[in-house]
């Protein structure tokens, strides 16, 4: 068997065969999959003149290298109108946006959105009004159907927001709910969705008694459908972020077709197609080896820091929000690290650093002093290819600052500092892999 972690130049056109194969075959098996589930629905791929047409997607998060051709794919399409589930800008801020408005004037559609936890973030809340939407939660009718969306950007509903929505349900008719994060995680075992379950499991009680004939989200960087109780809960996650899973496991980007005729529905996703190669990470341990895409990476626990580093000469550099990964948590995907073993660092370009075990996990008197090792995948809320560092380690000290000083408390013999006197050196960007030992 071949070295899955070896360069990828001579596996490139394998890779997007494959990966255009997926996409295919999981958009040509998830109509008939989510109409057949629906209660008393038999498979039937045209409606009556009667039926309604819209679009559902999520999480493009300013990777416009992707959302760009989304909306063109969008327009192809030719719903009635939009509706997004949120996530639309990486960080919040004004100038974001102010280019998610400017790109979301080419769709030939009415486009309703609900806020994501990204696009509050900072003062995001107050740009989304200013710039998009005054109302965070609102409802509108159209051929019939009432449409709710929701403000699940913080992973609950306040009393005040439950208050309205029980008035909501309470309206005759059927019923569509759009918001950003899911009741339940779509994916066994991971908990991308509300914070808490007892009030998730009421909200979905709620849906089922209240002619709700399905639940849209996204947040989980993914495409999925189930029916609990007669209600169709679709999650797509995939308008440009980075993806949680391989093309086979919905982990590819789209948007999704919802045609809705009486109490019958049926949903499709639709690829759309961006060149961008995403990087990869080989991690190799004591238990094997593992190649990683950016997106699960970046879909285990989430740090967030605020940091930089000091360079050489006592000059700042790199500073601001990062986001990131435990190194210890990759290492312990292969079998963790021992003391006294090392763990090689290296970038696509063969820059490689070395760091002890004591580096990777930190006693208390370390922590305090390094703070936690991090592999970061975004920065100040870019990620690939508009941040074209990562991913990138980074230390995390309390004070904010990665010093020379840190350094060379936290650098044993033949390592760090005592082979080059600068902090910075050991911040190596575009790390392509990391192995012990």
């Amino acid at each position: 068997m071949a070295d899955i972690c070896t360069p990828r130049a001579a596996r490139a056109k394998m890779q997007r065969s494959l990966h255009r194969y997926a996409l295919a075959l999981a958009a040509s098996v998830l109509v008939c999959a989510v109409t057949a589930a629906l209660p008393g629905a038999g498979v039937r791929a045209i409606f009556g003149r009667s039926g309604l047409s819209f679009a559902v997607v999520g999480d493009n998060q300013g990777r416009n290298e992707v959302w760009d051709k989304a909306i063109d794919a969008i327009n192809a399409a030719r719903p009635q109108f939009l509706l997004h589930c949120g996530d639309m800008v990486a960080s919040g801020t004004s100038q974001q946006y102010d280019d998610f408005a400017a790109r979301a004037r080419k769709l030939r559609m009415p486009l309703h959105t609900v806020l994501g936890n990204h696009d509050v973030k900072d003062n995001g809340r107050a740009n989304y009004a200013r710039l998009i939407r005054k109302d965070a939660y609102y409802s509108f009718v159209q051929k019939g159907y009432r449409f709710i969306g929701l403000d699940s950007s913080s992973g609950s509903l306040d009393a005040a927001q439950i208050d309205w929505l029980r008035r909501e349900l309470a309206m005759p008719g059927p019923k569509f709910v759009f918001m950003h994060i899911p009741l339940y995680d779509p994916r066994p075992g991971r908990d991308h969705c509300f914070l808490d379950p007892n009030q998730a499991a009421e909200l979905h009680r709620m849906f089922s008694a209240s002619q709700v004939l399905a639940v849209f989200s996204g947040h989980v960087h993914v495409f999925a459908q189930q029916v609990m109780d007669g209600v169709l809960y679709v999650t797509s996650g995939g308008g440009g972020a980075l993806l949680y899973a391989r093309p086979g496991e919905g982990g590819f980007h789209h948007f999704v077709m919802v045609r809705a005729d009486g109490d019958r529905v049926q949903a499709e996703a639709v690829p759309v197609e961006a060149e961008i190669e995403e990087p990869r990470l080989c991690v190799v341990g004591l238990k094997g080896q593992l190649e990683m895409t950016l997106g699960e990476i970046a879909a285990m626990p989430r740090f967030e820091v605020r940091t930089a580093f000091e360079n050489r000469f006592g000059n700042l550099g790199g500073q601001g929000v990062y986001a990131g990964v435990r190194v210890a948590a990759l290492v312990d995907l292969v079998g963790g690290m021992r003391p006294r073993q090392v763990l090689v660092v290296t970038s696509s370009d063969g820059y490689a650093q070395e760091f002890a075990y004591e580096n990777v996990y930190p006693s208390a008197k370390w922590l305090a002093i390094q703070g936690e090792m991090l592999l970061a995948y975004e920065k100040d809320g870019a990620t690939h290819p508009a941040w074209g560092e990562g991913p990138r380690v980074v230390f995390a000290p309390a004070d904010g600052v990665y010093h020379n000083t840190d350094c060379a408390a936290t650098s044993v013999p033949g390592q760090g500092w005592n082979v080059y006197e600068s902090a910075g050196a050991r911040w190596a960007r575009y790390i392509s892999r990391i192995e012990v030992r």
